[in-house]
C-alpha cells in the first residue's frame, strides 16, 4: 500500500471509529515484529514453570495447556515481564512501533499515547461482553482505547473477537451496581441486539482499535485444535489522567521505553503479590468495599 493510499485509509478510519466505536486497520504491523515476539514466546514463555497473573481468572498460575498444546489462560501485562527481558523488550518494541503509534494518532487525533495495560492470548479465553471503562479509562471518560492485534490468521472456529458497533454511546451501569450484575446486563443487551455484533476476520498483523465504552468480547471456541494467538493493549492519550468510571488515579507511576511511557498495575509473581491480588478480587464485587478501597487508594497494586 503506497503512502497516499494508506493516508486515505487512515483518514477514513478516524471517521469510522468516531461513528462505530471501533475500526480495523488491515496489515498495520509488519511481520518482523509479530514473528520476533512469537518466537520469544515459544522459546521463553511456553516452557517456563513461572507463575503469571491471568487476566481471565484473576490468579497467579503456571501455564496450563489444551490437548493441542495451547495455553488456556491469558497473560496480563506482558510488556512488564522483567524476568523475561528479551520478551518484554520485544513486546514494548511492538506496542511503541511507528506503525502502531501512527495508527493510534490517526484514529484518535492525539499526538502521543501511554501504554496502560497489555495482554497475550494463546488459546481463546472466552471473554464475556463488557465495556472497558468499568476497569480502566481516561479522565474525562471515553478517550482510552484498546488495540486487538492478530499474531496469526485467526480461524473462524478459534473464538474470534467481536464488538457491538455503536455501543460507545450506551451506558448500562448505575450507581452502587455490583460488578456481577453489570456483566449480566451486558449479556442481556448483547442478546437483545444481535444486529450490532461485528466479528471481523482478522489476519496476522491486522489491528482492531475500539473505544473504552464499546461493548466487546470473544465468541466461544468451536474447535480446540485452533489457537488464537493475539495481543491486546490499552492506550491513554498522554496528556490525560488515568482512571475508570468511578475514580481517577493521578498517582500512577510510569516507566520509560525511550521517549514513551508505560504503566503496569499487576506485579510479577511473589507471595506478597499473590496475597494482595486475592484481597483485591475478594472485594471486587462489593460496591461498598470498592468505594472504600477507591477512597483510600494512593498507589497501584504493583507498588504495594
Amino acid at each position: 500500500m503506497n503512502a497516499a493510499v494508506r493516508a486515505e485509509v487512515l483518514n477514513d478510519a478516524a471517521q469510522y471509529y468516531e461513528e462505530q466505536g471501533y475500526v480495523v486497520l488491515p496489515g498495520l504491523l509488519p511481520a518482523r515484529l509479530v514473528d520476533k515476539l512469537m518466537s520469544l514466546y515459544q522459546r521463553d514463555i511456553l516452557p517456563t514453570k513461572t507463575k503469571f497473573y491471568r487476566q481471565n481468572t484473576n490468579i497467579y498460575d503456571r501455564n496450563r495447556f489444551t490437548s493441542h498444546g495451547h495455553v488456556i489462560q491469558s497473560f496480563l501485562d506482558v510488556h512488564n515481564y522483567k524476568r523475561f527481558p528479551e520478551f518484554s523488550q520485544a513486546a514494548l518494541d511492538l506496542y511503541f512501533s511507528p506503525e502502531l503509534l501512527g495508527g493510534l494518532q490517526q484514529v484518535t487525533g492525539h499526538a502521543k499515547h501511554n501504554l496502560m495495560q497489555s495482554m497475550l492470548f494463546d488459546a481463546n479465553a472466552a471473554t464475556p461482553p463488557h465495556q472497558d471503562w468499568w476497569y480502566l479509562d481516561s479522565v474525562p471518560n471515553g478517550n482510552l482505547l484498546g488495540a486487538w492485534i492478530a499474531m496469526e490468521d485467526i480461524h473462524e472456529d478459534a473464538g474470534r473477537f467481536y464488538v457491538l458497533a455503536g455501543t460507545h454511546r450506551v451506558a448500562l451501569h448505575e450507581k452502587n451496581m455490583a460488578h456481577s450484575d453489570w456483566l449480566v446486563r451486558m449479556r442481556e443487551y448483547m442478546d437483545a441486539h444481535p444486529e450490532l455484533i461485528h466479528v471481523p476476520a482478522l489476519k496476522k498483523g491486522d489491528v482492531l482499535f475500539w473505544n473504552s465504552r464499546t461493548i466487546h468480547g470473544s465468541l466461544p471456541t468451536k474447535d480446540l485444535k485452533h489457537s488464537r494467538k493475539s495481543l491486546t493493549a490499552h492506550f491513554l492519550p498522554s496528556q490525560m489522567t488515568f482512571g475508570n468510571l468511578f475514580t481517577s488515579k493521578p498517582w500512577v507511576q510510569y516507566e520509560q521505553h525511550g521517549e514513551f511511557q508505560y504503566f503496569a498495575n499487576q506485579p510479577e509473581h511473589s507471595l506478597k503479590a499473590e496475597m494482595v491480588s486475592k484481597l483485591k478480587v475478594a472485594v471486587y464485587d462489593s460496591p461498598r468495599l470498592l468505594r472504600l478501597a477507591r477512597k483510600f487508594q494512593k498507589r497501584s497494586v504493583a507498588d504495594v
